[in-house]
């Protein structure tokens, strides 16, 4: 079925480290005699328990642990990235004539391939989606502004993903249905989007009762939000797991940076997505596409991060991040300057545009 395929990839990932190491952790897991678990954490996995091993198994077992060996030296490399040298991010330059980094890169290199080809063959255009109804942009922006609470309050089981996945089958919705809807109507679609979005995205998710009772304060019953979203999920032909703006960000984030946990690095990130969570309040630019939007909040967090922090050879780091940028996500420059200069204007105006709405500084 479409809805069992379209469910199965809710849970993007760019990294095919992150299966890498699954795999490898169950291997580990089966060779073990100690029934305690020591695989919550990284460093646990690392922390090796003696153990015999039997007859016949003891080459697969020193096979093992030169793996985990060899996996260890790769993560510490991926570790040690900084933005002074724009090419060790950029690159890792490993010895490819050994077999088991050989194999790594090419693993990488032919899953970056097909993920990038699944974001572009899944993503769904959002603009216009106000163009056949009768609810105002402002509306709409403060129905973004007010998702940013409702899921700010439950920041303990949601995450960032819940509230782009919310816009979007919202946004989604409006362009698809055929139905004229008013501002009288928005609530409603806000909340089942939300309803639908913490489904998807969370492990444990927002239950009905509470959107009954804690977030509409019993306006709509459950029956009316169940209604609201059968119609979204039989008007997107149950099409709601597309990509959205924060995804394609963290495929072009982990294609520049891997996995590396730098402080620095990471707010880059974090400034990225908060910019993208702006835009989505803009009407405006939901003209553009989910990768133009990605790359231009990216590319205007790097820069930013440059300007403020080195004083030497700033243009020259900006450009090599720029092409690698547009590299990834094979956009026109004319677009994506054209976003950039409408991301900018946002930037500098989004207070004086949106002065009524704080919920993205409460909760960001």
């Amino acid at each position: 079925m479409k809805q069992d395929r379209n469910l199965s990839r809710s849970r993007r990932s760019p990294s095919p480290q992150l299966k890498i190491k699954k795999a490898h952790r169950g291997k580990q897991k089966k060779n073990r005699h100690s029934q305690s678990s020591s695989f919550k954490t990284n460093s646990q996995s690392h922390e090796k328990q003696p153990h015999f091993p039997e007859e016949g198994k003891l080459l697969n077992f020193i096979k093992e642990l030169e793996a985990e060996k060899e996996k260890q030296v790769f993560s510490l490399k991926l570790s040690h990235f900084h933005l002074e040298d724009v090419q060790s991010i950029l690159t890792i330059n490993d010895d490819m004539n050994h077999s088991q980094m050989r194999r790594q890169q090419q693993y990488s290199q032919y899953y970056h391939q097909e993920f990038q080809q699944s974001l572009i063959n899944e993503n769904v255009y959002l603009g216009n989606c106000l163009l056949h109804q009768k609810i105002s942009q402002s509306l709409r922006a403060k129905m973004i502004d007010w998702m940013i609470e409702v899921l700010g309050n439950y920041s303990e089981t949601t995450s960032d993903a819940t509230f782009f996945r919310s816009v979007s089958i919202m946004d989604y919705y409006l362009q698809k249905s055929i139905t004229s809807y008013s501002d009288n109507h928005l609530h409603l679609i806000g909340i089942t989007s939300m309803f639908i979005a913490t489904k998807i995205e969370d492990i444990y998710h927002i239950p009905l009762s509470d959107f009954v009772t804690r977030v509409s304060h019993n306006k709509y019953t459950a029956s009316k939000i169940k209604a609201m979203e059968q119609s979204i999920l039989e008007t997107l032909n149950f099409e709601i797991t597309f990509p959205t703006t924060l995804d394609f960000l963290h495929n072009i984030f982990y294609q520049c940076f891997s996995l590396n946990d730098n402080p620095n690095i990471q707010n880059i990130l974090e400034t990225s997505t908060y910019i993208l969570k702006m835009c989505l309040h803009d009407y405006s630019m939901t003209s553009f596409n989910s990768y133009t939007l990605a790359s231009s909040s990216f590319i205007y967090s790097i820069a930013d991060y440059i300007k403020q922090n080195y004083s030497q050879n700033q243009d020259l780091i900006i450009n090599q991040f720029n092409n690698k940028i547009v590299q990834i996500s094979q956009i026109e420059l004319i677009e994506l300057n054209l976003c950039q200069n409408k991301l900018e204007d946002l930037i500098n105006t989004f207070k004086i545009k949106y002065p009524e709405l704080h919920n993205l500084d409460r909760f960001s």
